[in-house]
Formats: structure tokens, sequence, C-alpha cells
């Protein structure tokens, strides 16, 4: 069994990096026989190369599945599509298995605070952050949040990568003196100010969405 990971050289994805997780895998039809086949897989590449969840992909099976775990939580997703995802966002410090340097320094994201998913075997699921859980620790709804969005993410053919946030405004005239700007406070509070003030709010350990 072998994982797909990141060996990009020269700013370049290697083509076995671009074909199973730069590119959309889409829906199709798959019997019981090889749904059952498909999680057996799914469990053993968890079990060979322990994480949070895999995708069909990053074992370089061209199939809409993955599995997810997390603490007493487990699920097997077949052609999971994120149907619903809330406007509002979250901060969160994640780590790709294919994308190995980011488990020794994590990578900042922006997700959803709330994803609603379909799939073929378990229908509609909602999956949504508990921010009173989280006070001492992650919480699992708040984990299996994050797990979820990102394994769908690697059948979408996105990595971590390529939801990185960032506060840094690259081109600061784009934004006008009196243009509103969404900003979020170290307590995960949201606020809507012109930029003019966006400065007084940094000062105060906002960041810019």
């Amino acid at each position: 069994m072998k994982l797909i990971v990141d060996k990009k050289q020269n700013g370049l994805d290697s083509n076995e990096f671009y074909e199973y997780l730069k590119t959309p895998v889409p829906k199709t039809e798959i019997t019981q026989e090889e749904a059952d086949e498909l999680r057996k897989t799914l469990e053993e590449g968890m079990k060979e190369y322990p994480g949070l969840g895999i995708s069909a992909t990053q074992l370089g099976i061209k199939k809409r599945a993955c599995l997810v775990k997390f603490r007493d939580q487990e699920l097997f997703l077949l052609n999971p599509i994120v149907k619903e995802k809330s406007k509002e966002g979250f901060i969160f410090y994640e780590g790709c298995l294919s994308i190995p340097r980011t488990l020794r320094t994590f990578v900042k994201t922006i997700r959803p605070c709330k994803v609603v998913i379909d799939t073929d075997n378990l229908g509609e699921l909602t999956f949504e952050i508990n921010t009173e859980g989280d006070k001492e620790e992650v919480s699992t709804e708040t984990m299996m949040t994050v797990i979820v969005q990102h394994e769908i993410d690697h059948l979408d053919g996105i990595t971590i990568l390529d939801r990185v946030h960032s506060t840094t405004i690259k081109n600061e005239t784009k934004f006008g003196r009196n243009e509103k700007v969404v900003m979020k406070s170290p307590d995960g509070d949201f606020v809507e100010v012109k930029y003019k003030k966006a400065n007084d709010y940094y000062l105060k350990g906002y960041e810019l969405i």
C-alpha cells in the first residue's frame, strides 16, 4: 500500500500528486461489494499511515470515499458532497499525511463553522463546531467538522495549502478607507469595521478574515 505524498520540485507538483490529489474525483456508482472493499482498504491505510482521516485518492484510488476517525467516532463516507456551508468561519491548525512538512509545522487554515454533506451510504450529515466544548480541549464536534472537510477536500482536488489563512494584505490599496472588512477576535467573535479602523483592532489581537 502506497501513500501519495507531495514531492514538489522547482515549485511544480509531481505528476502523481497532481493526478490524485489535485484533480477532483466525480461521483460514480459503487456496488456494496466495492464499498466494503474500499472501507477495508481505507482502514488498513489508517493503520499503516496513522492519522485522523484518509481519502481513497491518498492511496491512489480514484473513488469518492474517505474514512474519518476521532475518539469514539468513525465514519466511512461514500460519494460525500458538501451541500451547504456556513458563511461564518473559524481558524484551525492542520497537518496532512500527504504533505509531510505540514506535520512538522501545522498550516493555519480557515473552515466554515458548519457544513452539511450528502453521502450515498449515510444520507445527509451535519457537522458543526462546538465553541463551548472547545474551552479546555478541542471538542469531538469541532474536530470532526475539520476532518470531514479536510478529507472531502482531497476528493475535490484541494489540499490544506489551498486553504491557508493569511492576514497579510498584499495590496493594501485595494481596500478603500471606508470599505468594510471582517475581522476575528482572539475569542472567535467576528466584527465588521471600516478599513481605516482595522489597525485599532489589530492592536487588540484581531485578524483580518
